[in-house]
């Protein structure tokens, strides 16, 4: 319907826009390498950006278990998301957790604001995730950057992989808590809340 709002579309559109950014990140770094583009210099150990502890290191490594278990955690996490994005999206046809803005009794013309949404919170928030999901942006977009250095290998493949793996879902949560949070929060204490 039209009413809907179409969160999952406009997901899809970022998920493109990351993958085309995260591409030209790869052209412009093999570039660099091939010395036809000086840009700037960014050497990185790859299991340091990625952290030793974080499942997206077993990208990194050479078992299968080890990958099929990041892959496994990779999809729980899109799937997460989604239902958080779906959650979000305005559909009179069925059951969401968008919470309306205004409220119109029956017995009276004037509506009334529910919303205490104030800039603070949206501040607030703003920050809260920065500090969560930036390391895993600057992570995941160093270990794009570093990938084409170790040439035509399984090193680079693997790099590039767990690169845009950790971009990506940094990004989709990201857009995932903002989608969420203008669909639900109602007062600032909210828009803290959902976001610790």
């Amino acid at each position: 319907t039209t009413a809907t709002k179409r969160f999952g579309i406009w997901a899809a559109v970022l998920m493109g826009s990351v993958v085309g950014f995260l591409c030209l990140v790869v052209v412009v770094s093999w570039l660099q390498i091939k010395r036809l583009y000086q840009c700037f210099s960014l050497k990185i150990d790859a299991h340091g950006a990625v952290g030793k502890h974080s499942v997206y290191s077993f990208f990194l490594g050479s078992s299968i278990t080890a990958w099929l278990l990041a892959i496994v955690v990779i999809a729980a996490q899109v799937i997460c998301f989604s239902a958080y994005i779906r959650g979000a999206s305005l559909d009179f046809a069925s059951d969401r957790d968008w919470v309306y803005r205004y409220v119109c009794p029956r017995d009276n013309l004037d509506c009334r604001i529910t919303s205490n949404n104030e800039a603070r919170g949206w501040i607030f928030f703003a920050v809260f995730l920065a500090v969560h999901l930036l390391s895993d942006i600057v992570n995941g977009l160093k270990l794009v950057w570093n990938a084409p250095r170790y040439g035509l290998s399984w090193k680079t493949c693997q790099c590039l992989f767990g690169g845009f793996c950790l971009f990506s879902i940094s990004a989709l949560a990201l857009y995932s808590s903002v989608v969420y949070n203008v669909a639900i929060s109602r007062s600032n204490l909210e828009l803290i809340f959902n976001t610790v």
